[in-house]
């Protein structure tokens, strides 16, 4: 007489979901890490792109930063300077065959129609200079003046919006520091020293 086959047990012991066990403490936390990831993440967009002047601000006053996230996705369409090498290069235009060699551009954040105040050293001169923005972002360009010597300062504030150049270090210059020097690149030739910081999150 045939034996029926003997029964195996086939069923694999179940596993609990991967969250099931995690108590309410757990899910707190990841919702709080959650939330400061979110509240942050423009802080550290506006701190990659803005003058060293500015972007620790962004850090210890992170609702400012999204002011900037704001300002950043709704500027002009046709807006003359989008990206910081398209501003390196109208420095360098306006500079050439002179004795200011401009390096880097990075962006201001500003009250548009508000004072803005810097102060920057030429040489062994400090100078304190007024600027009256008339939009939110202003390129500030940092160069080499090879006439005073020194290290880089700023030498042009440029606005994002129009072009307009808002601050050109000759105007603090001795008379005749700025001029052109001999063997300096003619206008057709770009710069050789100039590179562009990372373009911006502003223009892009």
């Amino acid at each position: 007489m045939a034996l029926p086959p003997a029964e195996h047990d086939d069923s694999q012991p179940q596993r609990p979901p991967l969250f099931r066990n995690r108590n309410r403490r757990f899910w707190i936390i990841v919702i709080l890490v959650a939330v400061v990831a979110v509240f942050y993440l423009p802080s550290l967009v506006a701190f990659r792109y803005t003058a060293a002047a500015q972007n620790t601000g962004f850090l210890t006053h992170p609702w400012r930063s999204w002011s900037f996230i704001v300002t950043a996705l709704t500027v002009p369409g046709d807006s003359k300077l989008k990206t910081s090498g398209i501003a390196l290069r109208a420095a360098d235009r306006r500079f050439r065959g002179s004795s200011i060699d401009p390096h880097e551009v990075r962006l201001l954040f500003l009250p548009e129609g508000k004072p803005y105040t810097f102060t920057h050293a030429i040489g062994a001169r400090t100078v304190t200079t007024t600027i009256t923005p008339p939009y939110r972002f202003v390129w500030q360009v940092s160069g080499h003046i090879d006439t005073v010597g020194g290290p880089d300062t700023v030498v042009a504030l440029l606005d994002y919006r129009t072009g307009k150049l808002l601050y050109d270090v000759r105007r603090d210059l001795p008379q005749g520091a700025g001029v052109s020097e001999p063997g300096s690149s003619s206008p057709g030739e770009p710069s050789p020293s100039a590179t562009a910081s990372p373009s911006s999150g502003a223009g892009s």
